[in-house]
């Protein structure tokens, strides 16, 4: 029987997490990365009276859409947090916490966006994203997280894992604009 020793079965991560300055953000930052999404089952209703329900669709980024949020990200990255993985040379994921504090006490920050290129999912990516964007926010002086998850249920699912719970409090233009997101929050205290 061969014996291995502690040290040799510890693996290091083959990719690396870094913040980000808008310089380094431009219009074709996005041009590659593999956001597609195919969802069969999402959830509705409240928090209280969830629902599963099959609605399926491919949720995608147009090439419009990728420049838009290029020009969202380099905005942000000035006072707020964004974050970039790189795996391979190449960009994996992304997440961004808004810089404007929000709720009746000014508690809360946004998680803006947490993405997972298609190619890196299921690996760990995602939850080292969330932990670094828990400790980013935490840094900044907030003592909530709110989440506004895609409704799937592998998305929420994963917000959960990490954490998040239905949100106490509502912010109002984030439910408007999404209003099938999944409204979430996550304690950083």
């Amino acid at each position: 029987m061969k014996r291995h020793s502690a040290a040799a079965s510890v693996v290091t991560a083959p990719w690396s997490i870094r913040r980000l300055g808008a310089s380094e953000i431009d219009q074709d930052w996005l041009a590659d990365f593999q956001r597609r999404q195919q969802v069969t089952l999402v959830y509705r209703g409240t928090s209280g009276d969830r629902r599963i329900v099959a609605e399926p669709f491919i949720d995608d980024w147009s090439p419009d859409e990728r420049r838009e949020l290029c020009r969202e990200l380099a905005a942000m990255a000035g006072d707020g947090l964004v974050l970039a993985v790189t795996a391979a040379g190449q960009l994996a994921g992304f997440a961004a916490v808004s810089p404007q504090s929000l709720g009746p006490d000014g508690e809360y920050l946004q998680l803006k966006e947490l993405q997972v290129d298609a190619r890196w999912r299921g690996r760990g990516l995602g939850r080292e994203l969330m932990q670094a964007c828990i400790a980013g926010a935490r840094a900044i002086g907030a003592r909530r997280l709110y989440v506004s998850s895609h409704s799937a249920i592998e998305t929420v699912s994963f917000y959960e894992r990490c954490g998040c719970v239905p949100a106490r409090w509502l912010h109002s233009p984030q439910v408007a604009l999404e209003p099938f997101d999944w409204q979430m929050e996550r304690d950083l205290r």
